[in-house]
Parts: C-alpha cells; sequence; structure tokens
C-alpha cells in the first residue's frame, strides 16, 4: 500500500468517526452502536457509509482495480479496512454519556435529511 493509500483509508477512518461522533451527540444514531454495519443499517446510509461520493470517487481512482477484477473491488477491499477499524472503534465507549443530548424537541420537517446532499 502506497503513503497516498494509507493517507486516504486514515482521512476515511477519522472522517467517520467525526460523522458517527456528531450523529451520536444528538441521538441520530444508537449511542451504543457495536458495529459500524449496524449503525449504517440504523442510520438508512448507503453502500459506503458516512463516505460522502467525492471520497468514493477519490477513493476508486487511488485504489485501481487488478485487471480481470470486478470494478470497485480494490476500492471495496481499502473500504473492508475502514470498516474494520471502525468496528474496532465501536467496540468500547467513544464518547462519554453525558455529551449525548436529546433532538430538537418536535417533529423533523417532511425534507430532513441527516445527511449532506452529494450522499
Amino acid at each position: 500500500m502506497t503513503v497516498v493509500q494509507r493517507a486516504f483509508i486514515d482521512w476515511c477512518i477519522a472522517y467517520c468517526k467525526f460523522r458517527i461522533v456528531d450523529d451520536m451527540s444528538i441521538m441520530l444514531v444508537d449511542y451504543d452502536a457495536s458495529s459500524y454495519d449496524a449503525l449504517c443499517k440504523d442510520g438508512r446510509l448507503g453502500k459506503y457509509g458516512y463516505l460522502d461520493s467525492g471520497m468514493v470517487e477519490i477513493g476508486r481512482s487511488r485504489f485501481p482495480d487488478a485487471p480481470g477484477q470486478p470494478e470497485g473491488s480494490a476500492f471495496d477491499e481499502a473500504y473492508d479496512i475502514v470498516c474494520t477499524a471502525l468496528d474496532e472503534w465501536l467496540s468500547g465507549p467513544v464518547m462519554p454519556i453525558e455529551q449525548v443530548s436529546f433532538p430538537p424537541e418536535g417533529e423533523p420537517p417532511d425534507d430532513f435529511d441527516p445527511l449532506p446532499s452529494n450522499q
């Protein structure tokens, strides 16, 4: 793995950790989520969880597929590294419970989307 590829993976891990604790802090996702996959399912996130489309595009360009391999397979392998790191991180407490607050009162608007529109 190149230094650029490793830096990309580290960036993805850090970005996802930020998004997770940010969502946990206002209870958009479970405080006690035990795996990244479960957290993404609960949050109804897409195939690449908290990564935005620009990050996926960069990842696909940084992890080219070997000849004869399915499209995107090299990036999927790199994303597995991200998921494993996040699973390990989520296996313990990731933030103090006193930092979790409740979302504002009332129902969210019909067009509420907790994820940026570019996902």
